[in-house]
């Protein structure tokens, strides 16, 4: 499928992507626009396609966005965060075909271009990992993120099997000439073992990209205090020099 791409503006940003589906990169894009913006940057968040969203008031609610606006104060409706709302949890592609919907890329740039005119900086998610459907099964995550211009960040988990995964994605992204920025490793051990102590220093090895944070597990993630923590956390990673240098 050959696809006419709307025109879109170049503005600086990063692209979360993740390894796999339910590896945390929604608040990893969440807490990271809101650590961004409690350093006085003008960032915002996007996240162009979300399936599996719940009906609430007869409408489709765009869950991922929610919790960023939330944890980010934004002031945007969700509309405009997430212009494409899929009922069915499948790939975007796959639930889109299935519910009869059609994922309008010329709606997905109006969005883009109206956050880019507010922001100064975007974060946007992705959803799943960069072999994701979109558009039928000819245009991918990966594709939309080469669309937007923007650098990778790789979200992956801290544990055993990371490895593999988290470098066949920085291929995927090499191999389709996307830039990747850098890792970080999710939901950390309290009490890491041998895989997870040794797993950052094979994948930078492995891979030449660098491990930006580490983030562990938290179990009260949803409360007041489990949030506040895990600010804290985002906030040390995009203290880091080299993370804020490259965007």
């Amino acid at each position: 499928m050959n696809l006419n791409l709307p025109d879109i503006p170049a503005i600086r940003g990063i692209f979360v992507t993740g390894t796999d589906t339910n590896v945390g990169k929604t608040w990893i894009a969440a807490g990271l626009t809101a650590a961004l913006r409690q350093r006085g940057l003008k960032a915002g968040y996007f996240k162009p396609v979300q399936s599996g969203c719940p009906a609430e008031g007869g409408r489709l609610i765009p869950t991922d966005a929610r919790l960023a606006r939330e944890l980010a104060a934004l002031p945007e409706s969700l509309d405009l965060l997430t212009p494409i709302a899929l009922r069915l949890p499948l790939a975007p592609g796959v639930a889109a075909a299935r519910e009869g919907v059609k994922v309008d890329l010329e709606r997905v740039a109006a969005s883009f271009r109206e956050l880019a005119e507010r922001y100064n900086f975007l974060v946007v998610e992705g959803a799943g990992g960069l072999y994701v459907p979109l558009v039928d099964t000819k245009f991918l995550v990966l594709d939309l993120a080469r669309w937007l211009q923007l650098p990778l960040l790789v979200v992956a988990r801290a544990g055993l099997g990371t490895i593999n995964h988290t470098a066949l994605t920085v291929l995927a992204a090499r191999h389709a000439g996307l830039v990747v920025a850098g890792v970080i490793l999710n939901r950390g051990s309290a009490t890491p073992g041998l895989a997870e102590q040794t797993n950052p220093a094979v994948i930078e090895a492995l891979t030449g990209v660098s491990i930006l944070g580490k983030v562990p597990e938290i179990a009260n993630l949803e409360s007041p205090e489990g949030r506040k923590f895990f600010l804290r956390v985002m906030a040390e990673i995009c203290s880091q020099a080299d993370f804020i240098n490259f965007m």
